[in-house]
């Protein structure tokens, strides 16, 4: 069995669409068990600082206490799971949605598709959760970073398969004609 050659849009070996699903559905579980473990311990927190002018005295009333401690730890850990990985799915989304549009414009994927898609999903979170100026400042600043890497990286495994985005071949042949001694003036 032969494998079709690579897309011009294909990042980390998946195609577009495939790459969007499968991004945000890791994106959302992974924010699922963080906001579970976070939502669980401020639970607990909350739970104890609400009754601790009132704590039990008899075993009896510490069974019970632990026991309504637990079902709200629960609780809490099942809505901030939901929560958080409903806003990271969503931000990751976000992000690969606007980098697949940004590819489809520029024509192949390349590292500005990842810097614009960085800070654009940046921006968007940022409005959203209503962030003043200067916290909004620091993560479009995350943003950009985070997709020059991502670009950068996914840029360097293109040119390694000897596919080199558009902007490495122009600089080439830029060099090329400027280094070639019998070009005419």
């Amino acid at each position: 069995m032969t494998e079709s050659p690579p897309s011009r849009y294909e990042r980390l070996r998946l195609e577009t669409d495939d790459r969007i699903v499968l991004m945000t559905l890791l994106s959302s579980g992974v924010g699922t068990l963080c906001g579970g473990y976070l939502g669980g311990q401020l639970s607990g927190r909350k739970y104890l600082a609400e009754r601790a002018h009132r704590l039990p005295n008899t075993v009896k009333g510490w069974y019970f206490y632990q026991k309504w401690k637990n079902y709200r730890v629960m609780l809490g850990a099942m809505k901030g799971a939901m929560r958080y990985g409903a806003k990271v799915g969503g931000c990751v989304l976000a992000y690969t949605s606007i980098e697949a549009m940004v590819d489809r414009v520029v024509g192949e994927a390349q590292v500005m598709s990842s810097v614009v898609a960085g800070l654009g999903s940046a921006v968007g979170m940022s409005v959203i959760a209503g962030l003043p100026r200067s916290s909004s400042r620091r993560a479009c600043m995350a943003g950009m970073v985070v997709g020059m890497f991502t670009g950068a990286a996914q840029d360097i495994i293109h040119y390694r398969q000897n596919r080199p985005p558009a902007y490495l071949r122009w600089a080439k042949q830029k060099a090329n004609l400027d280094l070639n001694p019998n070009k005419a003036v």
